[in-house]
């Protein structure tokens, strides 16, 4: 049975100006896949990831999601694919004058026209698994770093897309934040969502993704098994890279 590509990405390139982002990068997100994405600062990570759903405009190259090709879309039609992919951010961008309740349901009312008690009854389920059930009327402000990430991921989730795209999720939060949020995305892991993570989080890595993409100098140098990444990268861009976050 060949799995299904979910993610097909084909000479993907990014410029900003003169500067070159992104070059000529490959690759395949399959379905149920954990793919992380790891790397020095300024490797070009956000910026792939939100080339994947059209949030930035790559310069050349394609990305099919599902078979469709996002470059070849107009606004309307980046947003219906957009539909299927849930993203989380750095910074977790609640609305501060909603409860986490109303911004979990705002979206699945609002773009998918689902009625009230149908949505309320959704974002509640979703609270309930990432552990913020008991917050559901609290407002933002008064919810920690970490308990803010959640309900993000619920108001993600409550799309229900095929695929997620975290963009560091963790690396706002203190750091003992950080294991609840990372809890929530292995159990996600665990029920075979699709999923592609950029993470400073090596352990996340190492237990959680199928494969590690590695990038540096505006490619993906190295695409392995946590387990040969980790213990035999092959490329000497990679062993200093591990080298400094072992001695860090």
């Amino acid at each position: 049975m060949t799995e299904e590509v979910m993610i097909d990405i084909q000479n993907l390139t990014k410029k900003f100006g003169k500067n070159t982002i992104l070059k000529d990068i490959n690759g395949q997100v399959k379905k149920g896949q954990v793919i992380c994405i790891i790397g020095p600062s300024g490797a070009g990570k956000s910026t792939f990831l939100r080339c994947l759903n059209q949030l930035e405009k790559p310069t050349s190259g394609k990305v099919f999601v599902e078979g469709t090709d996002l470059t070849s879309l107009n606004e309307k039609g980046v947003q219906a694919i957009r539909e299927k992919m849930g993203m989380v951010f750095q910074s977790f961008n609640l609305f501060p004058n909603k409860t986490v309740l109303e911004n979990v349901k705002l979206a699945p009312k609002k773009v998918k026209n689902m009625a009230d008690d149908d949505a309320t009854a959704v974002a509640k389920q979703l609270l309930t698994e990432v552990g913020m059930g008991a917050k559901a009327d609290a407002y933002p402000a008064s919810l920690s770093g970490g308990q803010q990430q959640r309900v993000a991921i619920a108001r993600a989730l409550a799309m229900k897309p095929d695929v997620m795209l975290f963009d560091e999720p963790t690396s706002a939060l203190d750091p003992e934040m950080v294991g609840e949020v990372l809890k929530v995305m292995q159990e996600l892991a665990n029920d075979g969502m699709t999923m592609v993570v950029v993470t400073h989080e090596m352990g996340f890595a190492k237990n959680v993704a199928d494969q590690i993409w590695f990038m540096a100098d505006a490619g993906i140098q190295e695409k392995a098994t946590p387990d040969e990444f980790f213990a035999h990268p092959k490329t000497d861009r990679a062993k200093e890279f591990l080298q400094k976050i072992l001695e860090a």
